[in-house]
């Protein structure tokens, strides 16, 4: 952007008052720079200061302090303000012109150094029109040099914006997004060509990277700070004098940092990134709709209009990422004619409160143009649920069962649909790695050793070997399997890739299936053959991290999941924060560090029916939970500090009530809490998160986690007393059942123990005298002892399956609650 008769901001020269900018010379001058001189700024990049015509920020800010004059300083804000009034100007117009397809009105010089944040805007602004009209360079005109930009170049402005909108989360989601995308289509089709100088980090190390970062921005930040300021508490002690070793963990406060300082620095930062993941599969799912519908379409040159794309990435730190970008279909409920139970249904019901409506927590996303079956089911599940028959008869209890029962197949059937038609053949992405690999690992490596020799392929192990995992399930579209094998972790689905005939009208950078293909598909089924025989593989559960326009859906009821161990959490860096934290809490209270967190479900405080009005929930539980000798309050209101001191003094915190509990303890006074309990909170949406546009989500688990509660069972919709006290009757049931076999060990700890005791006996044959084994040496004991600290035992999530079992509406209301947090495991207090 060029401009004149502007008069330089320094210790000589001031703005003037009557300098008027003309805004036609936005996009009518044509000037070259004038004289320039060069100047590094902070995030370690060379741009030119305009020293004649505008000085770049830093060098202004240098003259003004170096003149010292209250008047200088002055002037200089109203330059702030004068820039950023421009660059946004300038953005807008960009747009306008943009959306109108006259991209090349759009390149105009920007002369000087912008802020930060308007740069960024501005550089993810002309990357995304130059990638709209990718394929249209020939039917443009040549205006400027910008009218041909390579992809490499596209994609190192990118980063550049993603290092400069570091402190910005809507801006570094927007950015992290279009980065994602671009690296999922250049490993996966040959349109897109990247060259990466990087050979530690491959595209799908890149596009999960950035997948990632896009994901959970706001509420990073907000770990980030509450880890930052308790870390600054920490260092000192009452006295304010340092702690030593007392240190916050740097590898926890770079996976907060979702960007570094400099680009130079942003290679080293992913790779220390993937280093420090968390020792269990994380899978990131996002829903890109409306302007990327329409970017992918041009990007893909389909035929046919998608009316949202699913990206799918799935990581940890032993294996390389598996990225996926999968078009997704409408979900279309068929038309079915209202029954007796609801098509009367003013004649038959009343509402319990006839001014209260359903109210849709998420407001307005992409879900509702793809799957409006999901909003419509939970608008009736709210209504028959608060509606009561007005004559109470045999009649109109089935009647409104019926209803209720339909409702559930409903959403069953919308939940199959989902799997099938957004997932497909890949649904097996989603599922955790097997617990006992051996026979897995002999499979997998013989059929890279077969790949290799007969069909001269160089496949992705790691990839192959989440194929392998899925072999229980059955498989579709040889060209799928076939392709991703082939590519570089990265997969782009097709537009109706079940459909045939509709395959052969794709583009040809999609066809590429040959009889070598073939074979290493045949060679596949083969060793998926060989695994069938693993019939009850028990698997490592997985975490899941959604974006914000998904996560209102029960993924954790797909049917590939529902058997699942499966938990949620905002980003990929609060996982290592509540791994840290659950350390550090474990040092501190003096006991054996496990791997993941341990409750103790007896050390438990219970809230049960504050409100009063819930009689048959407190029938259910007071003289149950008496019997196990728990402590807490039923059938009369706490105060907010006996909740605080409960939260922290105790393993478990038990809620059935209304809602989620924060009438009686505030969200805001919850998170102040430097460590907390696990909750079970049983009241309609407990579990459910709030949007509210461009600001951060708000939702009662995420202040427990950010209170350090290592896992939150909690509601996603509304739900009913009795069917949700049989489903917490039963999750509570497990945990202390789980609690009671603590002494029998572990099946497989004991296992390697016996097979290491044999090595041992096996070892001291030959040394003359055998002494008669006695009772076991305290080093024996003591080894025995860690087997409740194992990994093998079933930890907190894994009763979710049989629990919603033992509702009546398993998916009504089973499929209601679900697990925030990460894998916590069950212990025996000594003290209990």
């Amino acid at each position: 952007m060029s401009t004149s008769g502007e008069s330089q901001v320094g210790t000589s020269g001031s703005l003037k008052g009557n300098d008027v900018f003309d805004c036609s010379d936005l996009l009518c001058q044509g000037e070259s720079l004038l004289e320039t001189k060069s100047c590094t700024v902070a995030f370690g990049c060379e741009v030119k200061c305009i020293s004649n015509n505008m000085s770049c920020w830093q060098c202004l800010s240098m003259a003004v302090m170096e003149s010292g004059l209250v008047n200088d300083f002055v002037h200089m804000k109203w330059e702030v303000v004068r820039r950023r009034l421009l660059l946004r100007l300038l953005t807008g117009i960009g747009k306008c012109f943009g959306n109108r397809g006259q991209i090349h009105e759009t390149h105009k010089e920007i002369a000087g150094d912008a802020f930060t944040v308007e740069r960024a805007v501005i550089l993810y602004n002309i990357c995304w029109f130059s990638l709209k009209n990718y394929h249209s360079k020939d039917t443009r005109t040549t205006c400027c040099d910008l009218f041909n930009i390579h992809l490499p170049k596209l994609v190192s402005w990118l980063m550049l914006a993603f290092v400069l909108s570091r402190e910005v989360p809507i801006l570094l989601q927007k950015v992290s997004q279009l980065l994602a995308t671009v690296y999922v289509l250049s490993a996966s089709t040959e349109l897109f060509p990247l060259f990466s100088s990087c050979k530690a980090l491959s595209e799908s190390h890149w596009a999960s990277y950035f997948h990632q970062a896009s994901l959970g921005t706001h509420l990073s930040y907000q770990f980030f700070s509450n880890t930052t300021e308790r870390c600054k508490v920490q260092l000192v002690d009452a006295e304010g004098s340092y702690v030593p070793g007392s240190t916050c963990r740097e590898e926890t406060s770079n996976q907060l940092r979702l960007a570094p300082d400099s680009i130079q620095d942003l290679e080293e930062f992913v790779t220390k990134f993937f280093v420090g993941l968390p020792d269990m599969t994380v899978v990131c799912i996002s829903l890109l709709g409306g302007a990327y519908a329409s970017l992918l379409k041009d990007l893909l040159l389909y035929p046919t209009y998608v009316h949202a794309w699913m990206l799918v990435s799935r990581m940890n730190s032993k294996s390389q990422p598996v990225v996926l970008l999968l078009p997704v279909d409408p979900v279309i409920e068929a038309e079915t004619s209202d029954d007796d139970a609801n098509s009367d249904s003013g004649k038959l019901w009343k509402s319990k409160d006839v001014d209260k409506h359903w109210h849709c927590p998420w407001g307005s996303t992409v879900v509702d143009n793809i799957a409006p079956v999901f909003k419509r089911i939970l608008e009736e599940n709210y209504l028959s649920s608060s509606k009561f028959p007005l004559e109470d008869t045999k009649r109109n209890r089935t009647l409104w069962w019926m209803w209720r029962k339909k409702l559930d197949c409903r959403l069953g059937k919308f939940l199959r649909n989902l799997e099938h038609s957004w997932l497909g053949p890949w649904k097996y992405v989603l599922l955790g790695e097997w617990s006992d690999r051996k026979r897995l690992d002999l499979v997998h490596k013989k059929l890279v050793c077969d790949l290799k020799s007969k069909c001269n392929l160089d496949v992705n192990e790691s990839l192959l070997k989440v194929i392998l995992g899925g072999s229980k399930y059955d498989f579709e579209g040889e060209a799928c399997i076939s392709q991703l094998c082939l590519r570089r972790c990265c997969y782009v689905g097709r537009v109706g890739c079940f459909d045939e005939a509709k395959c052969g009208t794709l583009s040809n950078a999609f066809n590429g299936v040959d009889k070598q293909s073939e074979l290493a598909f045949q060679l596949i089924q083969e060793a998926m053959s060989e695994l069938e025989g693993e019939d009850s593989v028990n698997r490592e559960p997985i975490i899941l991290v959604l974006d914000c326009e998904v996560q209102m859906l029960p993924w954790e009821n797909l049917p590939i999941l529902r058997d699942q161990e499966v938990y949620r959490m905002p980003s990929v860096g609060s996982i290592s924060v509540a791994l840290d934290k659950s350390h550090h809490h474990q040092e501190q209270v003096g006991k054996i560090v496990a791997s993941f967190p341990l409750i103790d479900p007896s050390d438990a405080f219970y809230l049960l029916n504050p409100s009063g009005d819930l009689s048959s929930t407190q029938v259910e539980f007071e003289n149950w939970f008496r019997d196990q000798n728990l402590e807490g309050k039923a059938g009369s209101a706490p105060t907010a500090e006996e909740l605080v001191v409960a939260l922290k003094s105790h393993d478990l915190f038990i809620y059935f009530g209304h809602g989620s509990g924060a009438q009686y303890i505030p969200r805001h006074e919850i998170q102040k809490l430097e460590n907390c309990a696990a909750t079970l909170l049983m009241g309609c949406s407990s579990g459910s998160l709030t949007l509210n546009g461009c600001y951060i989500p708000q939702g009662t688990p995420l202040s427990y986690l950010l209170a350090g509660s290592p896992v939150i069972v909690a509601n996603l919709w509304e739900v009913t007393d009795k069917d949700i006290d049989r489903f917490g009757k039963a999750m509570l049931d497990a945990w202390l059942r789980e609690r009671s076999s603590l002494s029998l060990g572990c099946a497989q700890c004991n296992l390697v123990a016996e097979e290491f005791e044999a090595m041992t006996i096996r070892s001291n044959k030959g040394n003359g005298k055998r002494k008669a084994r006695k009772k076991k040496s305290p080093e024996t004991c003591e080894t025995s002892s860690f087997n409740e600290f194992c990994d093998h035992r079933p930890k907190i999530g894994s009763f979710m399956s049989q629990a919603r079992e033992a509702c009546t509406l398993p998916f009504l209301i089973g499929g209601s609650p679900v697990c925030y947090g990460i894998p916590t495991g069950i212990r025996r207090n000594k003290d209990l």
